[in-house]
């Protein structure tokens, strides 16, 4: 199942199956929300991360070739990598928890070192954990200069990959002031760092305040049309720290392979972007709903917002509240993506009264703005106009049985933890979950039920029954 995307063809073809019964709706309204899984592996911090991946590709090439590994073992290898390596067993002071790392460093390149010897069996370097292992000592060891092997500092906090490629504001800022040194020795990312040498795949992520994992994140897609049962029709994995945002083109794309694409689509702000809207409506027809973030001003501040400027996309210029209109606007880059660089003359913003509240500085610079291109800037200030109205909340409020769908998949299903490892096989899990689900959401669901639950779009056989007797269907016995 977990070969090519049979899992997925399984899930497909039921749900269109079920199509063409009428159960589930082509054009109609689906919601999308994802939760975290965690891989079927233990956490490891780096020194036991490094100690039981040499660990582990010793026992593989021990299993692959005994005689040849023979010659390299120790009595310290033997001590060291005899067991599985667990963090109480490891130096407590970190001047010699330091210095483990380096002799674990050292023992992997002197294995490195006889692998590529040109007697050694070929085979052996093509061995998955050996594999690992050179991938895990890339990431966490460095040569220095003078030839020494070096551990690798920890990441840089502030490090961010879309400002990489940006020019620093400021010549005389620090390098590593939210920008990485190119000659420093970091941890990579956690979107590519290896956690883990039993499944390399697995990835750690957190979100502050919540939740902190190393796994795979689940979105599940179900239809939530009224008086049709609520049926999961995509799946998707994908790695731990990826993005909610950045699955969405998937899900989408391969809804409409199938001619399964939602006319409406609900999703949490995870998902959304006025970028995303935008291309969910041009590119595959699919009304994108869900929250576009505020301005951090509108949240901290009392001022006046983005939203309340006017721009003229002809003359390209912006007019304040105030009526105040900027000189034309500059094309910029922010964050990698295309934007317009407003700035006000700092004497029109030094006369106006509202100066303290609009520009948010007490030095008298002028108001600077920036804009996203017509259309998307156009989305933005509509959906965060709407989003504050009842009409668009009563709406959205369908979205929330997605909660209820994340809930049955974990705690009846048992969705939360892997039952095997990689990628592949924790997608198969995921889909039969999935398909699981359906069949026990069908054997529940009768032909002539009607909601009496907007959220859930389907009626208990208590609500069935009431709902009879309401209409006369059913009579009362004594």
């Amino acid at each position: 199942m977990a070969e090519g995307d049979r899992a997925d063809r399984l899930l497909t073809s039921m749900v269109e199956r079920l199509a063409q019964t009428g159960l589930v709706k082509r054009r109609g309204r689906q919601r999308t929300d994802s939760t975290h899984v965690l891989a079927a592996v233990r956490r490891l911090d780096r020194i036991e991360l490094v100690g039981e991946t040499l660990r582990a590709a010793l026992e593989e090439v021990a299993a692959a070739d005994e005689d040849w590994i023979s010659a390299l073992v120790t009595d310290e290898w033997a001590r060291r990598y005899g067991r599985p390596v667990r963090y109480e067993r490891l130096p407590k002071e970190t001047s010699e928890r330091k210095q483990y790392a380096l002799t674990v460093g050292e023992d992997g390149m002197r294995l490195f070192q006889a692998l590529l010897a040109p007697d050694a069996p070929a085979r052996l370097r093509r061995l998955p954990k050996v594999e690992v292992m050179r991938q895990v000592w890339v990431q966490q060891y460095w040569y220095d200069e003078h030839g020494d092997l070096c551990w690798r500092g920890p990441k840089q906090t502030r490090d961010r990959l879309s400002r990489r490629h940006s020019p620093l504001r400021s010549t005389t800022a620090d390098a590593s002031d939210g920008r990485p040194d190119p000659a420093s020795a970091r941890v990579p990312w956690s979107s590519v760092e290896i956690v883990s040498p039993h499944d390399p795949q697995a990835r750690f992520s957190h979100k502050p305040g919540k939740a902190e994992w190393v796994g795979y994140k689940d979105h599940q897609t179900e239809t939530c049309d009224s008086g049709l049962p609520n049926v999961i029709v995509h799946v998707a994995t994908t790695p731990a720290p990826e993005q909610d945002i950045d699955a969405l083109e998937r899900i989408h794309s391969d809804l409409a392979a199938h001619n399964l694409a939602p006319a409406e689509h609900l999703v949490d702000g995870g998902y959304t972007s006025p970028a995303a809207i935008h291309r969910a409506r041009t590119e595959y027809g699919i009304d994108l709903l869900g929250p576009v973030r505020l301005p951090p001003r509108s949240r901290a501040l009392p001022g006046f917002n983005k939203e309340d400027f006017h721009p003229n996309w002809n003359e390209r210029t912006l007019t304040c509240p105030n009526g105040a209109t900027s000189p034309p606007w500059k094309p910029t880059l922010a964050d990698g993506q295309p934007r317009l660089s407003v700035l006000f003359p700092r004497a029109v913003c030094r006369a106006c009264d509202d100066r303290p509240q609009c520009t948010g500085n007490v030095d008298g610079k002028g108001r600077h703005v920036l804009l996203l291109p017509q259309p998307l800037q156009e989305i933005q200030n509509r959906v965060r106009k709407e989003q504050k109205t009842k009409p668009w909340q009563n709406r959205y409020a369908m979205r929330a049985g997605c909660e209820a769908t994340v809930s049955e998949t974990v705690h009846t299903h048992g969705l939360r933890n892997c039952r095997y490892r990689g990628t592949a096989k924790t997608h198969a899990q995921h889909v039969l979950t999935a398909a699981g689900t359906n069949i026990i959401r069908l054997s529940q669901y009768h032909d002539d039920a009607r909601s009496t639950d907007p959220q859930r779009g389907q009626a208990t056989r208590f609500q069935h029954l009431c709902q009879q007797l309401s209409d006369g269907t059913r009579t009362r016995h004594s």
